[in-house]
């Protein structure tokens, strides 16, 4: 037994230091690049725009399930579940879809990969265009665009960091402020195509737009030239998965995942029953995704000067404090300043992950592990949507129905935040 338990602290050692040179890697990464190169404003531009097409579809499917399920619309009847289903199949692909990207990078050219992607992604919604049943549309607008959009949004996020040493906050915020700014645009221009010119050409158009826009990113995504493609195993590196750092980040992305959308899907709806016309409504989750994209930017330019894992600290606190103290508050004042907060302090989480993973692992192990941190934030998104649509139930017409939802969002949250707290306690002081 004395012999077993000293094979075991070895091996614990072992894991240990690996990790901790793998750390040491960042500093080291550091010395890669002193100036903005070509390939680095490229892979932010393409990385931008990619988010703006990919979540910006994706997210305001919102306006497609209100009018699937009306009179005019090809479910009409179905149940609002079924529908509700297709575009958490497509957000939820999108990040499962990570775990994949180590072995399409080690097989497939980047240019490639993506250019099949956008293809998937555009036929799913031009496919879209002629379905008329849930099932169909789970296939096209769900799976396929889901998986497509996951071959093309993943390389830019994973390859940038390496491009950016001193900026890597700001740089990665400048990427996924894209989600923002195309959610608060598809959102209009969706709404405007189902009146102008019907459904059907709507999804068709939607589609062309990807084909075009995406297509032209994959031209200009390339790894970053000491960038080391690496064995399909070392995904499944045991010593860096069984670590503590690892595990702390994992579960925190997949807490903050499963609560992240939820104020965004029920903010319409919510605000209705405080009194605010449905336009207001609207209105609200446009200005909750315009703040959302530059709280990106801004607390990604902060955090490169506090500390990445720092503002990861304080970004998951806040926005804890922000739904238990005002969304649970039914007022109509304290529902605006919600709006706006939630989008400061929710944001920034999604571009600050992926930096802090790099602070802890160093380039070469986040290229094959980041993958997983983006599988586990499509397992949340996959449970919370459905979570959160038993939980406010078929009536919803007064604030204390949401009740339920919001104490789940706010705990959820506050998982994620002790998480990310005593992952701080965990890195090196450097952090």
């Amino acid at each position: 037994m004395e012999t077993s338990r000293q094979q075991n602290n070895a091996t614990s050692q072992s894991d240990f230091e690996q990790i901790g040179t793998a750390a040491n890697e960042v500093a080291a990464s550091d010395d890669l690049i002193d100036e903005i190169t070509w390939p680095a404003v490229a892979i932010l531009v393409s990385g931008f725009f990619a988010n703006f097409i990919v979540f910006g579809i994706g997210f305001s499917y919102g306006v497609f399930q209100e009018f699937y399920l009306s009179p005019k619309g090809p479910l009409y009847g179905q149940k609002q579940s079924q529908v509700a289903m297709i575009g958490t199949l497509a957000t939820s692909l999108t990040y499962c879809g990570g775990i994949f990207q180590n072995f399409i990078r080690n097989h497939y050219s980047t240019r490639l990969s993506m250019s099949c992607g956008t293809l998937m992604l555009a036929l799913g919604m031009i496919l879209a265009g002629s379905c008329t049943q849930v099932w169909q549309f789970s296939l096209t607008q769900g799976v396929m665009f889901g998986i497509g959009s996951s071959t093309c949004y993943l390389p830019p996020v994973i390859y940038g960091p390496q491009y950016f040493k001193r900026w890597r906050g700001t740089a990665n915020g400048i990427i996924f402020s894209g989600t923002g700014f195309g959610a608060l645009s598809f959102a209009f221009l969706t709404r405007y195509l189902l009146t102008a010119i019907g459904w059907r050409w709507t999804l068709r158009t939607l589609g062309l737009i990807s084909l075009i826009v995406v297509g032209t990113c994959s031209q200009f995504v390339t790894p970053h030239p000491d960038y080391v493609a690496h064995s399909d195993s070392l995904v499944l590196n045991m010593s860096v998965i069984r670590s503590r750092k690892f595990l702390l980040q994992i579960l925190a992305a997949g807490f903050q995942s499963l609560a992240y959308l939820i104020p965004l899907t029920y903010m319409s709806s919510y605000g209705i029953t405080l009194g605010f016309t449905e336009n207001q409504g609207a209105t609200f989750i446009g200005i909750n995704n315009a703040i959302n994209a530059v709280a990106k930017i801004a607390v990604g330019r902060a955090a490169d000067h506090v500390g990445r894992v720092n503002m990861l600290a304080i970004c998951c606190l806040s926005s804890t404090v922000v739904v238990f103290a005002l969304w649970l508050v039914p007022q109509r004042e304290t529902f605006t300043t919600f709006v706006v907060l939630y989008g400061v302090t929710s944001g920034p989480i999604i571009s600050l992950l992926p930096a802090t993973l790099v602070e802890t692992f160093g380039i070469s192990l986040y290229h094959s592990v980041s993958g997983l941190l983006y599988f586990s934030r499509g397992v949340g998104n996959a449970l919370g949507s459905p979570i959160a649509g038993l939980l406010v139930g078929t009536s919803a017409e007064r604030p204390s129905n949401y009740r339920s939802v919001i104490i789940y969002t706010g705990t959820a949250l506050a998982m994620a935040s002790l998480l990310v707290v005593s992952f701080r306690l965990s890195v090196n002081k450097r952090h």
